[in-house]
């Protein structure tokens, strides 16, 4: 079996190997030092798997440093970056702004 995400970034495939039954394997773009991979063995405990899966699949934002946000990223329009100290309003409030207006442009 394998699943992609909607953008085709990710694949999760799994299948009877039995070595590595799960492999996982994201990019953003091709090269640009972005490409990673995570496979798991039978020995891994399914818990530990599923919490891997949880978190990957979560769109809970994830806080970066923004210096550690690749320079091409920083200028995707699919990406969203919200101060998360130093706004001048609460990082929800700006966020909650920022996605009303990007609905504005893009329609």
């Amino acid at each position: 079996m394998a699943w992609a995400s909607p953008d085709g970034h990710c694949t999760v495939e799994h299948n009877t190997d039995p070595l590595h039954p799960w492999r996982i394997e994201h990019s953003v773009y091709d090269g640009f030092d972005t490409h990673w991979s995570a496979t798991f063995t039978l020995e891994v405990p399914k818990r530990l798997v599923a919490q891997f899966f949880t978190h990957l699949t979560t769109t809970t934002p994830v806080e970066s440093l923004f210096r550690d946000v690749p320079h091409f990223v920083q200028k995707l329009d699919e990406v969203l970056i919200t101060p998360a100290r130093g706004a001048a309003v609460n990082p929800h409030v700006y966020h909650a702004g920022a996605q009303l207006g990007r609905a504005v442009r893009h329609r």
